[in-house]
């Protein structure tokens, strides 16, 4: 189906409708024929025209009658006609015509251009007309769509204020100078403040002077597009001078031509959760301070006893010793000498065993010759009753405190102590350098490793020493998986 408008021509005679397309035709349009003014309506019922040509004098119903019916028939939409006529009229013929629905008359016999013109002329009449009915439809979509959307926006503010002012947590709107425009109860409760007591002063006006600076950077970024939102955590001044913690998410919101037009901050209060890390912190400053007197008393105690074993029990077994050997030179009975030189050597392994426990409650080669020599001496020792292979790699030059060092040393101990009982490992690395500001400790082992379960067991009990040793002064430590066997463990202290 085309678009193109309907013309209709009307006269009895054939010669004079061929005439009549034949000029037409030139028009874009669609043209309806009719020999008379019955076929006319007939072909025309229901159908819009946008002009008619009509022979005025025609036989059983002529130009006039057609007009009117025509035009009855379209209340809403008159067809405009040109009335085609080979005698002149006059006046009241004519005035009647123009009453009937006649917009123009041309005379017989009919000049093609300006019967051209004249259509052109009406074509551009009804174009124009048509494009005002669809403006003015497209006018009225526009209006109801208007009005939904209005009403959507006015449903979607209703829901948001609703949700604003009952929301459980905190909710401000800020202007872009970081004024107070409104703020909901749960907000005015967390702060003390009324709404009306808020309204237009500055949120820094309400914050803990240290913290006003915390956020500002963000704010100027969210101005500036460059982030979406952001969440921190700062500290206020209740009404009553009160200090209450936030957890503050913030975005900003847009006009519809996504120009900034107020923050929106969201505020959780979390004082309670603050006073409960802040009570969880001193605890556990209080178990590291704990932990290192316990540390402190346990070296203390070794030293004691290995003092005792050196001073008493080494010096006594020493005496024995040299007793032995006054003995067997003032004797000549082979079996009794025999019997006491085997007592003489059960008297020196005992010696060796006392010396290597002394050594290890207190290795004095710590504060003689530092923590390299004392690892070298430590390992070889090690490696030679329990059959490890252990490769050093250690930064010689390296000066640290005596308590430092122990640290390291009891570390590393415990570390080789659990690989020969655990691992089932046949080599061992022990690496000790600096980096940066710390010193750091690393033990790697070609055994069959340690299962998560082990490391986080609370009977894990040298794990755990360990870790309190590297804690007690601002270290770290930690143990884990090689990706395809053995262990590592890593210690990191100041110094």
């Amino acid at each position: 189906m085309n678009n193109l408008p309907n013309l209709l021509i009307v006269d009895d005679k054939l010669e004079n409708l061929i005439f009549l397309e034949s000029i037409i035709k030139k028009s874009n349009t669609n043209l309806i024929k009719a020999l008379s003014g019955f076929e006319a309506l007939e072909k025309t019922k229901d159908i819009e025209l946008a002009l008619a040509i009509i022979d005025v004098q025609m036989p059983g119903m002529n130009g006039d009658e057609l007009a009117i019916k025509l035009n009855n028939e379209r209340i809403d939409n008159k067809v405009p006609i040109i009335f085609l006529t080979a005698n002149y009229f006059n006046e009241f013929e004519v005035s009647k015509g123009y009453i009937s629905g006649a917009v123009d008359y041309i005379y017989k016999p009919i000049d093609s251009n300006i019967l051209i013109s004249k259509i052109n002329v009406f074509l551009d009449l009804y174009a124009q007309k048509q494009t005002i009915i669809r403006d003015a439809v497209l006018l009225k979509e526009a209006a109801d769509e208007l009005k939904r959307v209005n009403a959507s926006i006015i449903k979607s503010e209703a829901n948001f204020r609703s949700t604003f002012d009952q929301s459980p947590v905190g909710s401000i709107m800020l202007d872009l100078d970081k004024r107070f425009i409104r703020c909901n109860s749960a907000f005015c409760n967390f702060i003390a403040y009324s709404e009306s007591e808020l309204i237009d002063k500055k949120i820094s006006e309400i914050t803990y002077p240290e913290d006003i600076e915390i956020g500002m950077k963000e704010l100027g970024q969210l101005l500036n597009k460059e982030i979406e939102n952001y969440s921190i955590q700062k500290r206020y001044l209740r009404k009553d001078g009160i200090i209450v913690w936030g957890e503050i998410s913030t975005c900003i919101v847009y006009d519809e031509n996504n120009e900034a037009l107020y923050f929106l901050p969201i505020i959780q209060d979390i004082s309670k959760r603050k006073q409960a890390e802040e009570e969880l912190t001193n605890s556990l400053e209080q178990l590291h301070k704990l932990a290192e007197y316990i540390e402190k008393v346990r070296e203390n105690e070794r030293r004691a006893i290995s003092r005792e074993l050196h001073d008493d029990l080494g010096q006594a077994l020493t005496a024995v010793k040299i007793d032995l050997g006054m003995i067997v030179r003032s004797i000549s009975d082979n079996n009794i000498i025999l019997k006491i030189n085997k007592v003489t050597s059960l008297v020196s392994e005992t010696i060796k065993t006392v010396q290597r426990l002394t050594s290890q409650l207190r290795p004095e080669i710590i504060d003689d010759l530092g923590i390299v020599a004392a690892i070298e001496w430590y390992t070889k020792d090690f490696s030679q009753r329990n059959g490890l292979e252990i490769l050093l790699n250690l930064d010689t030059d390296i000066s640290i405190s005596p308590n430092i060092s122990l640290i390291i040393f009891r570390v590393m101990q415990e570390s080789l102590t659990n690989i020969s009982r655990h691992s089932k490992a046949s080599k061992v690395e022990v690496k000790l350098y600096i980096k940066s500001d710390t010193i750091n400790l690393l033990v790697t082992d070609n055994g069959i490793g340690i299962t998560e379960s082990e490391i986080k067991s609370k009977k894990s009990f040298g794990i755990i020493s360990m870790k309190e040793r590297a804690e007690s002064v601002g270290g770290s430590f930690n143990i884990y998986n090689e990706k395809e066997n053995g262990t590592i463990i890593k210690l990191i202290l100041p110094f």
